[in-house]
């Protein structure tokens, strides 16, 4: 049997990210005990691992209501997480109990100073990035603790994956994003195209998650900032001028990111 991803529901716009097979589970982020509980005992899942990317308590809070069941690792990159039993210095691989699969924890600083994404590329149809709050469809995470250069410089490292990777982000913000988005250049088709399907996914309540690397790197504002594409660069300049900024001048990738993301937070 393939493995299944799959994004769990928690609180208002939370995913916890679930990837199991016929037996066994791996969990990642997992924001609320009770709904992994709950799909874990309807499939008849056994949980091997735990996976945690950063601090944030929506995203570690169900950990201890998983603990009795859990019969592998808590894991994670920062010393912030009491529950992690196993804290490991990114860049690292290693194999997630119960399975053959290899993954590679990667540094992705920016969000906050320590946190950390997972990558998965063997033993699944398609490779997999859990991400946690760096990248999300059509966005990108706010700063907290860590900086803005460390978050551009956490987006530019990863699109370099494979085109096809599914991107599994913590967030369901995609529409809110892509409303952003439109907000700089309405005239941008993909945008436009990607727009109108996650409208008709969210209201049927599907998910609009996970993204892919080769869509996002078409639609999201901050890899067209890193791509320092004319015409967005341009609908940025005159956008934020709109907005009451005052002396705007984009002369690298790294300004065009840092305005995307400073307008975003007001927006």
């Amino acid at each position: 049997m393939p493995y299944i991803l799959f994004p769990i529901p928690c609180r208002d716009d939370n995913y916890t990210w679930i990837i199991h097979n016929q037996k066994h589970a791996w969990v990642i982020d997992p924001s609320l005990s009770e709904p992994v509980d709950a799909y874990l005992t309807q499939h008849q899942l056994i949980l091997a691992d735990i996976l945690v990317t950063h601090h944030h308590y929506d995203h570690i809070e169900g950990i201890r209501g998983l603990l009795p069941l859990l019969q592998g690792r808590v894991v994670g990159g920062s010393q912030r997480i009491r529950e992690l039993t196993e804290v490991w210095g990114a860049p690292a691989s290693f194999e997630l109990s119960c399975s053959n699969m290899r993954v590679q924890m990667l540094a992705t600083p920016g969000h906050t100073y320590d946190h950390v994404a997972y990558f998965l590329d063997n033993g699944v149809e398609q490779p997999v990035l859990f991400c946690g709050d760096t990248i999300f469809s059509a966005g990108c995470g706010r700063v907290f603790d860590g900086t803005i250069e460390e978050l551009f410089c956490s987006f530019t490292r990863l699109i370099q994956l494979p085109e096809d990777t599914r991107i599994a982000c913590a967030h369901e913000y995609t529409l809110a994003n892509l409303d952003y988005a439109l907000a700089i250049d309405s005239s941008h088709d993909a945008t436009v195209s990607y727009h109108n399907e996650v409208k008709y996914a969210r209201q049927r309540n599907m998910p609009s998650l996970p993204t892919h690397l080769g869509l996002e790197k078409r639609i999201n504002p901050y890899m067209r900032c890193i791509a320092f594409e004319s015409n967005w660069v341009a609908a940025l300049t005159e956008f934020a001028m709109r907005r009451g900024e005052k002396n705007v001048r984009i002369d690298s990738p790294l300004d065009a990111f840092t305005l995307c993301r400073k307008l975003k937070n007001n927006f």
